[in-house]
């Protein structure tokens, strides 16, 4: 091959063979990986759209415990205003906590979109690292969701023996 200065020059695009196996990925994974990609992409979004509505029920829910301890007096006001924040809050952690899977999805669908065009290992394998960040956050977020659960439990089990000597008895 000789260096002519006056012929085109390729772009990556046009030296990939059509059947997606420049990089050693074969056809057939490439072809299962881009019929998951809409879906991926569905549920990235899915999870956006959550995040903002948990948002804005938060912002709702504060807005109107406000309103409502304002318009009462006491300490039914404090009560109620403390929870209005407590709850908005917990919807606020909940979607701050939805942001990054779906971002990981929006970034693994991406991914595939890459490895559509290229062919190459190179984009499989960082589409696929993206996938495999979803899950490990996924699972770490069960495990801890689990263990809070186990430990709401011994706390409300706790409470009820704690209280069971204090309760009155009740004549039918």
């Amino acid at each position: 091959m000789t260096n002519d200065p006056y012929t085109s020059p390729l772009s990556p695009i046009q030296s990939v063979p059509p059947n997606g196996t420049a990089g050693g990925v074969s056809a057939g994974v490439v072809d299962q990986l881009a019929r998951t990609k809409p879906w991926v992409r569905l549920f990235s979004v899915l999870m956006f759209l959550g995040a903002g509505l948990m948002l804005l029920v938060a912002a709702a829910i504060l807005l109107v415990g406000g309103i409502g301890a304002a318009g009462s007096k006491g300490s039914t006001a404090a009560i109620s205003g403390a929870m209005g924040v407590g709850i908005s809050m917990v919807y606020a952690v909940m979607a701050v906590l939805y942001i990054f899977p779906a971002l990981k999805l929006w970034k693994y669908a991406s991914g595939i979109g890459r490895l559509l065009y290229s062919g190459s290992e190179g984009d499989l394998v960082n589409a696929l690292n993206e996938q495999r960040v979803f899950w490990k956050f996924v699972g770490i977020l069960m495990i801890s969701m689990i263990a809070l659960y186990f430990i709401a439990i011994i706390v409300m089990m706790v409470f009820a023996v704690g209280m069971a000597p204090h309760a009155k008895p009740t004549n039918f």
